[in-house]
């Protein structure tokens, strides 16, 4: 599966239509909170016990409103998203995308 057009209709929604004509919306909160990098996975509270030694970076504190700032494919298997908490590192793979995504 790859995507056939990726459309950015708001600051916080981007819609996929994939080649095998499924049609799938993304809401950046949404797919900011399930993000893949390893940060974002260290810090997941399902069953994991959190890191006491964390720093917790106070510059960049997780606002109430998450946007997306921008995208850019990586290679012909996922998107990199920068979101308005300046987050970058997440590498989502089209087969995550699908998992993630609401269809329209």
């Amino acid at each position: 599966m790859y995507p056939k057009s990726i459309e950015q209709i708001s600051d916080q929604v981007i819609a996929i239509k994939w080649d095998d004509g499924q049609d799938t919306i993304y809401f950046a909160e949404h797919v900011r909170k399930v993000c893949p990098c390893a940060s974002c996975k260290e810090n997941d509270d399902e069953g994991k016990k959190k890191n006491p030694f964390k720093i917790l970076d106070m510059n960049n504190p997780t606002p109430n409103h998450i946007d997306f700032v921008s995208w850019e494919l990586i290679g012909r298997y996922a998107i990199r998203f920068t979101f308005s908490d300046r987050h970058d590192t997440g590498i989502y793979t089209f087969e995550y995308l699908r998992e993630i995504g609401e269809k329209a």
